[in-house]
């Protein structure tokens, strides 16, 4: 074999290694996250959910990941969803369900909530969406993780006659 053909192996075999190195840690640092959402009352309209892995994201200033956004038609009292391929990383969550579909959160006076919603960790705030900070998850080290919201509804005030 001569000196050329040796190092055509050689460079092969290098890219050969470096490509199998990169696929083992992109295996090790690949994780699934499994939502489970409770507390659904009501059977109907979608539930749209937003994975934030920053403040920004979280409180709406940047256009959140689509990889990490989910829409999906309410078909049962608990439900799963599920992200893959996330990296390491903190990561929040944000879920309300649009019960009559017009793909926004319907509020009421003082931008309190009409329709169900929930955070990650079950944060809330006296007034306003929770910060990430409080809301916030760690997810490491590869495999599945889980967390469970519970769904908050805000009844409707009795009507005065």
């Amino acid at each position: 074999m001569s000196y050329r053909q040796l190092k055509k192996v050689a460079l092969v075999i290098g890219v050969l290694v470096f490509t199998l190195n990169l696929s083992v840690l992109r295996a090790q640092n690949s994780n699934n996250l499994i939502v489970i959402i409770k507390n659904i009352e009501l059977i109907q309209g979608t539930l749209e959910l937003q994975l934030a892995s920053d403040s920004l994201q979280f409180n709406g200033s940047t256009e959140a990941n689509l990889n990490h956004v989910r829409s999906i038609k309410v078909t049962a009292h608990e439900m799963q969803v599920v992200f893959n391929n996330l990296s390491n990383g903190d990561y929040a969550l944000a879920i309300y369900q649009d019960l009559n579909e017009n793909d926004k959160l319907d509020k009421k006076k003082f931008g309190i909530p009409a329709e169900p919603f929930a955070f990650s960790n079950d944060a809330l705030r006296r007034f306003g969406p929770p910060y990430f900070e409080q809301a916030k998850f760690n997810i490491d080290g590869g495999g599945n993780h889980s967390q469970v919201l519970n769904m908050i509804y805000r009844k409707p005030s009795k009507q005065k006659k």
